[in-house]
């Protein structure tokens, strides 16, 4: 019998990690890989081989189908990979494990940014009330997670950034960094900010860093970017002006939609 194992990317944020628990079958030795929240060979685990994926669930733009020629790929432009693995629950008599299914309810509000962002669906509301229905989870839980993970963040700052930390190669190496709040209070530390922001890309070495802050209780995005260069190019691609390296977006977006603008400014 052939054994399934279903990743995410290596460090995945809650979408990822709400995904793959709740889909995996908990098995620990692996024929086949089944990727989640994730549909390319970039930062996956070192035990997945490109040729032995059958399965892609994934919700950002790509064309993994020249990766994994063997991949039955559902890549969809939702809120988050969480709602497409609850819509599966929700056509099955099976049901997630509780604490999964609060993660799939988590993960949904955090990556839709509590339905403000502009890749939020309805299909991401509808996967919500299911979870909501069948387990009894209250819209009180998501305000208390967000706050949580704000005073956290406030209160570890570096780590924080270093946690969310990507690298890209958009034919200059770069680092992104995202960090999703309630409340505009943290923007009262902008000096911590910058400067933890300016020791970080200095370890890896990318040519220029920007941090995409979320603000969710404003349902804004703020960036901080303290090269001349980057800001060009993110000033360009999101029509933003900065002003002592910030630039506020009047939407909330996120990294993954801001990256394939950036690719696009370069070429």
């Amino acid at each position: 019998m052939s054994r399934t194992l279903v990743t995410a990317k290596v460090n995945p944020d809650i979408d990822g990690t709400a995904s793959l628990l709740a889909y995996n079958n908990g098995e620990n030795h692996w024929d086949n890989y089944i990727l989640v929240d994730a549909s390319s060979m970039k930062r996956m685990p070192k035990v997945v081989v490109a040729d032995r994926v059958i399965e892609i669930i994934d919700h950002r733009e790509g064309e993994p189908e020249k990766e994994f020629s063997r991949a039955n790929i559902q890549n969809e432009l939702i809120g988050a990979a969480a709602t497409l693995v609850t819509e599966r629950f929700m056509k099955d008599t099976i049901k997630p494990l509780p604490g999964h299914a609060k993660l799939l309810y988590g993960a949904i509000y955090h990556n839709s940014l509590n339905f403000t962002a502009s890749n939020a669906s309805p299909r991401d509301r509808h996967a919500a009330a299911f979870l909501e229905q069948e387990f009894g989870f209250k819209e009180q839980m998501i305000h208390e997670m967000f706050l949580y993970a704000t005073d956290w963040i406030n209160n570890n700052i570096e780590q924080a950034l270093r946690d969310d930390a990507k690298e890209y190669d958009i034919g200059i190496p770069i680092r992104a960094y995202q960090l999703v709040v309630y409340g505009s209070e943290i923007l009262n530390d902008k000096e911590i900010i910058e400067d933890r922001v300016a020791k970080l890309s200095q370890e890896v070495g990318a040519r220029w860093s920007f941090l995409n802050m979320i603000d969710l209780e404003a349902k804004k995005s703020h960036i901080f970017c303290a090269s001349p260069e980057g800001q060009k190019l993110l000033g360009s691609s999101l029509g933003c002006v900065f002003k002592s390296n910030w630039a506020e977006l009047e939407i909330a977006v996120l990294r993954k939609q801001i990256m394939p603008k950036l690719r696009m400014a370069v070429n």
